[in-house]
């Protein structure tokens, strides 16, 4: 295995005790949830765990959106060359602590940058994991810009897997929620709830399954599976572009 060497590129260091309001940018809403998105997001996902396990180490992989590297971690684990990419500085952070501590060895390449211009060249990566992310884009014309990107630097027949909720997912059900919910509102405000009790609200676009099925085929990312678990949709797609 190739190691890769640890960096940050910050796109701008969160300033502290910057005001929330609901129209604040989800790189902003992460850097501050950072801390207690990591005390409640240890385990990676088994549908991810099932994909990760279809990865050799002679493939080299990006997990788009890594969080606190709980999926970076599982990858590194395997002695598969993994680059970590979140938009947040300050869970990109957390990522780094949890995965260096774990994993001995073998390093990460850790970068902080925008799914919209991701700072790769063409055809880098044989596979991508970007997990619960995409529904955090705020307009068509991102999504479509995101996914251009993403079929950039995926390397011919390389796949990616791709997770956002469902509007079935029982934080839906919540009375606070719920009504617009039945109303068919797919631009939502999700709270983070703080240790202190503050409420952050994360944006969130709820997709139909067949609306991002088509996004990605109009990227010549095609479908070779899809399926609802945990109210979540999981898709894997092979880059077809030339």
């Amino acid at each position: 295995m190739n190691q890769i060497e640890v960096f940050l590129l910050p796109m701008k260091p969160p300033k502290e005790k910057e005001e929330v309001s609901k129209n604040v940018p989800i790189s902003q809403v992460y850097d501050q949830i950072a801390e207690s998105f990591d005390t409640k997001r240890k385990h990676p996902w088994e549908d991810v765990t099932e994909f990760i396990d279809t990865i050799t180490k002679e493939n080299c992989t990006l997990d788009l959106g890594s969080g606190n590297g709980r999926h970076s971690r599982l990858l590194l684990e395997r002695e598969i060359d993994t680059t970590s990419m979140d938009i947040s500085y300050n869970i990109l952070k957390t990522a780094l602590k949890n995965e260096l501590a774990l994993v001995k060895g073998f390093l990460t390449g850790a970068v902080n940058g925008d799914v919209l211009s991701l700072p790769f060249k063409d055809n880098s990566f044989d596979r991508i994991t970007m997990i619960a992310v995409f529904h955090h884009l705020d307009d068509e014309v991102k999504r479509k810009i995101a996914l251009k990107e993403i079929a950039r630097i995926l390397k011919k027949q390389g796949q990616i897997l791709l997770s956002c909720w469902m509007r079935t997912h029982p934080r839906f059900k919540k009375e606070d929620l719920r009504e617009i919910i039945e109303q068919g509102e797919k631009d939502v405000l999700v709270p983070w709830k703080m240790p202190d009790g503050t409420q952050i609200m994360r944006y969130y676009y709820l997709f139909d399954k067949e609306e991002i099925e088509q996004l990605l085929e109009n990227a010549n990312l095609k479908i070779i599976s899809s399926r609802e678990s945990f109210h979540n949709l999981f898709i894997i797609a092979e880059n077809q572009s030339i």
